[in-house]
């Protein structure tokens, strides 16, 4: 089975074809998908045979209607995503949040298909979560499941992109860390120079993982007593730094959450393309059904 899997973010879109779980070629384009992303993919699989197409959005999906109905990060509301692209492409077009797809994927290629419950999360330029149980995502009709970078973690916080104020993304996530970078010092830099900081020992960029890190403690104690996970698997750019705020979240993560839950452990992915696979699998699951 041929399968086009894309991944889209805020700024950029990576497309793959993928063949019986393996990744075949790959592209990445980088520039804002909010006006033109039907007419990229299109382009995309122009001359190529394909049975269907899984894409992975930043934001709330309805998955039966394939509608994007917030994208706050991507400037859309209510954009009939799936439905445009079938009707162009004439094949089938599966739409789910991106979080819940890098949850799948590492459920399956990475973990083999053999836990019984994972909580993936996304650390990017926003924050999402998936949560595989028996190899079935959870979904709600309102396509809100684990919007857990709008969790409110300080009820008094700063102003967040959806309109709420205190949320974990807006504390921790990637435009966040940029921002807070920024009012300290005066310096606009990216998430990756700031890493680079960090690395280097500048005391600014080193406080902000921590704080970083402290937050995510606090959320996924939380969302582990309520969904009681066997593992929870870390992606995204802004995971790779995880060593660097490693200590403060296992601090705040065993002080917060239930007893029997102390030992959940938390790891940090290393399937390649986890997204791509993830945005293929969804596919491979509603065509072989």
């Amino acid at each position: 089975m041929d399968i086009l899997a894309v991944d889209v973010g805020g700024t950029k879109v990576d497309m793959a074809i993928v063949k019986d779980g393996t990744v075949v070629s790959r592209d990445r384009f980088l520039n804002s998908p909010s006006e033109n992303i039907v007419n990229l993919i299109a382009s995309y699989t122009k001359d190529r045979q394909i049975d269907g197409v899984g894409i992975g959005v930043a934001g709330q999906v309805d998955y039966e209607t394939g509608t994007v109905i917030f994208g706050g990060n991507l400037g859309w509301q209510n954009f009939p995503l799936g439905t445009l692209l079938a009707k162009e492409l004439n094949v089938p077009v599966f739409v789910e949040n991106d979080a819940n797809i890098f949850a799948l994927g590492v459920w399956k290629y990475e973990l083999g298909g053999t836990a019984e419950s994972v909580l993936g999360i996304t650390l990017g330029t926003g924050i999402g979560g998936g949560f595989v149980y028996e190899g079935e995502l959870l979904r709600s009709k309102k396509g809100a499941s684990l919007e857990i970078g709008h969790m409110v973690i300080e009820a008094e916080g700063p102003a967040c992109t959806c309109g709420s104020q205190g949320c974990l993304e807006s504390l921790a996530g990637g435009w966040a860390l940029e921002k807070w970078y920024s009012e300290r010092t005066g310096e606009k830099l990216t998430g990756v120079q700031i890493h680079e900081r960090a690395r280097a020992g500048d005391k600014e960029a080193i406080y902000l993982y921590q704080r970083l890190g402290y937050y995510l403690g606090i959320a996924c104690a939380s969302l582990a007593n309520i969904l009681n996970p066997d593992l929870i698997v870390l992606g995204a750019s802004i995971s790779t730094t995880y060593p660097l705020w490693k200590e403060i979240y296992e601090a705040e993560f065993r002080r917060r959450v239930l007893p029997p839950l102390k030992d959940t452990p938390t790891m940090v992915s290393n399937l390649k393309e986890a997204a791509l696979l993830g945005a293929s699998a969804l596919v491979e699951q509603a065509l072989t059904r």
